[in-house]
């Protein structure tokens, strides 16, 4: 097996038995960053289709060519955290050298593959794999890759960027992993995340489901082929919507304008502190912790419903700390930074937030965090947003964050805490045309069209299809948002 790390881009030496086949290219100095995405691409790969695809806040780190599943972990040793993705039979390849890697894994995100790649069942059936094992050239290495991509342009766009490696050293592979297959024993790897494309063709989508039934905890599918860039894309270089930093940058020019245009999130406050006050106990808290407080409209109702003896305010944005200056003081503190990384202090009774939950990366994780953190008697309770959530522009640009519903939010927590009360609403505001629309976007900072580049004949079909689909009445066009609330206490 082989690992090359991609980005900072510098060059990489060998080490490792290369002459064997077994060898492990490694770059020749300390990670920049804390963090790291590992990602184990498909049979025949190398690094050459992916090097556009680098994350904006990790460092990338691609594992390929599984002659031998000889793993070393030297080059990952001094991250603090790693995001595994894998892709196609590195989904196997995976599955086989995590279990003992004894790398602090985050997350793992399987896409198009399984555990168990040659399986009448889970994976590839048998003899399509002898048949493509025996067969393979150069031609039928073009079909494959045909049916790969799922269409011809596809296909066109993958041989820019196709893999540099000889068809004989593909056959080596493929037999070499049909041989490791059927002697190593099954992996017990449970997957966070497994993602099916509806039209794969070389791992077919049914067996997929059949494989994950007990490895993996979440199932995502698309309607795509095996080999699809956007989703790769999506998993390798999240879009910058979902980017920390962006996300920051995007809040803070929104300082000046937010409590102005944020009509729904002061809303939505509002109904969160009172459902608080109806469903918690009478006495008063000592601890809160208020995460993604932003410019403090939901600090401010908390304190003066709630009177902590002490409330922490945590921002990713540190000039929020400016905004909020008013309230701070010996009871009221500012902690700027990521509250997914952040440590909170242990006993805190209440950790809350309002419209913030739907930016984090790892929710799951979080919950954890915080189950960890609260007293025996704490409670966690936020708003955040569903499924409908600015159902138009995803509609109309494709993009948007990857919500998740009541059922599932209440799911994942239902682990760790009691349910105290959930419910959801759908908020239609109303516009005079789609250009209010978006300058309201922008003055809240919440960007649902992530990194649409505008050309005025694509402004100018927006507007065309905004108004032609979401005009309620003559002269208004609306925008919808979909808040729900939840409130648990720790079990």
């Amino acid at each position: 097996m082989k690992l090359k790390k991609l980005y900072p881009p510098q060059k990489a030496v060998n080490s490792l038995h290369s002459e064997t086949g077994t060898g492990c290219e490694v770059a020749g100095c300390p990670p920049l960053r804390k963090e790291a995405l590992l990602f184990f691409a498909g049979w025949g790969m190398d690094e050459t289709p992916f090097m556009h695809n680098l994350p904006p806040n990790k460092d990338l780190i691609i594992c390929y060519d599984y002659r031998s599943l000889d793993f070393d972990s030297t080059l990952l040793s001094t991250y603090e955290g790693i995001y595994v993705v894998a892709w196609s039979m590195g989904v196997w390849a995976a599955s086989q050298v995590l279990p003992d890697s004894n790398l602090p894994l985050k997350q793992s995100i399987a896409i198009n593959g399984t555990p168990f790649p040659i399986d009448d069942m889970r994976g590839i059936p048998p003899a399509i794999f002898e048949g493509t094992l025996n067969n393979l050239n150069e031609a039928t290495l073009q079909k494959f890759r045909r049916r790969m991509c799922g269409s011809g342009s596809a296909f066109q766009a993958f041989l820019e960027i196709a893999p540099q490696r000889p068809v004989e050293e593909l056959k080596e592979e493929l037999a070499a992993i049909g041989r490791q297959y059927s002697e190593l024993p099954p992996s017990t790897f449970v997957w966070n995340k497994a993602i099916i494309g509806e039209s794969d063709h070389i791992f077919p989508p049914k067996n997929q489901e059949q494989a994950w039934q007990k490895y993996c905890n979440e199932i995502q599918r698309y309607d795509g082929a095996h080999y699809d860039e956007k989703i790769l894309k999506e998993n390798l270089a999240p879009a910058a919507a979902s980017s920390k930093l962006l996300i920051a940058q995007r809040f803070t020019k929104a300082i000046g304008t937010y409590p102005h245009e944020a009509r729904v999130q002061q809303q939505i406050a509002r109904k969160m502190c009172s459902l608080l006050q109806q469903h918690l106990p009478a006495h008063s808290l000592r601890r809160v912790v208020e995460f993604g407080c932003g410019t403090g409209t939901y600090s401010r109702l908390l304190l003066r419903s709630f009177r902590p003896e002490h409330l922490l305010l945590n921002d990713l944005c540190e000039e929020m700390r400016h905004s909020c200056r008013d309230i701070l003081n010996e009871r009221v503190s500012f902690l700027p930074g990521d509250a997914e990384a952040l440590d909170f202090p242990h006993g805190t009774e209440l950790i809350t937030s309002c419209s913030v939950l739907q930016w984090f990366e790892h929710p799951d994780a979080f919950f954890r965090k915080c189950e960890n953190i609260l007293n025996a008697q704490g409670y966690i309770a936020f708003s955040t947003f569903g499924k409908e959530n600015m159902k138009e522009i995803r509609q109309l640009t494709g993009q948007g964050l990857a919500y998740r519903s009541r059922e599932e939010l209440t799911a994942s927590l239902s682990a760790l805490y009691d349910i105290v009360h959930t419910e959801e609403e759908v908020i239609s505001l109303n516009f005079n045309n789609p250009m209010e629309v978006l300058y309201h976007l922008k003055q809240t900072g919440v960007t649902g069209t992530c990194n649409q580049s505008w050309t005025r004949s694509k402004l100018n079909l927006f507007c065309q299809e905004y108004e032609r689909l979401f005009s309620p009445g003559k002269g208004s066009v609306s925008l919808t948002y979909h808040p729900i609330y939840i409130i648990a206490k720790k079990r």
